[in-house]
């Protein structure tokens, strides 16, 4: 590509970001909010995008972002079953520092079979690739912009940085449309030490014969810790309790140390 070409292309993305930022800054109500993503989605070539928090929107809340233009079977696996938390883009959110593609989250996170069946699904239903920008806030819930579904997938890495930039500023004023009472601190499930601890090991990929070890207590102790954190988040396996406690806020993404669970 020529230096003239390369430097049109960036200058038309630069308008692209510059242009939603100034807009985005006096949007007054979700309605305007949405109709600017979803304009700034076209233009970049993407058909869906989502800006939600990541928490259980199956129920609407007022403390929670959810604006989203997904295919109804995406939203209804993710949303109306539950399965948000067992999402391979959701969890990839937790390891990922900036703007990710879809493609490239097998560099992120270890991949099972049913991350690579959610993303079979999605592909049939037209999400074929996306970028996800992780979106947190201390003190906080989990939330991210995502973009996906696009004709031509070979061209998408070249939005990601303006993807980075829109989808922060998009939070952003999400975040300041919320009523602002529902924006306190609330509470909170809480973990016990020793059940922490032990979600923290399986959160580095520790076996439970490890993690046994690790703290001095028996294999069973581990499993009756586990089985009392997986209780508490109301989720089936090791991978939904690590992310559920991450998102939370009862572990901190420092203390998993960049793995995620086996």
């Amino acid at each position: 590509m020529s230096s003239s070409r390369l430097r049109s292309k960036e200058g038309s993305c630069l308008a692209l970001v510059d242009g939603f930022v100034r807009a985005v800054r006096t949007t007054t109500t979700r309605k305007e909010l949405a109709t600017l993503i979803e304009a700034v989605s076209r233009d970049m070539g993407w058909r869906h995008y989502a800006l939600i928090h990541h928490d259980d929107l199956h129920v609407k809340r007022p403390d929670r972002i959810d604006l989203k233009d997904y295919p109804a079977a995406i939203a209804d696996r993710l949303i109306g079953q539950g399965r948000f938390r067992r999402d391979p883009i959701i969890r990839g959110c937790i390891f990922a520092d900036s703007a990710f593609l879809w493609s490239d989250l097998h560099r992120i996170i270890d991949f099972d079979s049913q991350d690579r069946a959610s993303f079979e699904y999605g592909a049939r239903e037209g999400l074929n690739e996306g970028i996800t920008v992780p979106c947190v806030r201390m003190g906080d819930c989990m939330g991210s912009c995502t973009f996906a579904g696009i004709r031509r997938p070979q061209l998408a890495s070249r939005y990601l940085g303006p993807a980075q930039m829109i989808g922060i500023f998009a939070f952003q004023a999400a975040r300041r449309l919320l009523p602002q009472s529902q924006c306190l601190p609330t509470s909170r499930l809480r973990l016990r030490p020793r059940p922490r601890d032990c979600v923290v090991l399986a959160g580095r990929g520790h076996s439970n014969k490890e993690i046994a070890r690790a703290l001095a207590l028996t294999p069973r102790t581990v499993d009756g810790y586990l089985t009392e954190a997986r209780r508490l988040f109301g989720v089936h396996d090791r991978t939904e309790l690590v992310v559920s406690a991450v998102l939370a806020g009862e572990v901190g993404l420092h203390e998993l140390k960049g793995r995620q669970p086996e």
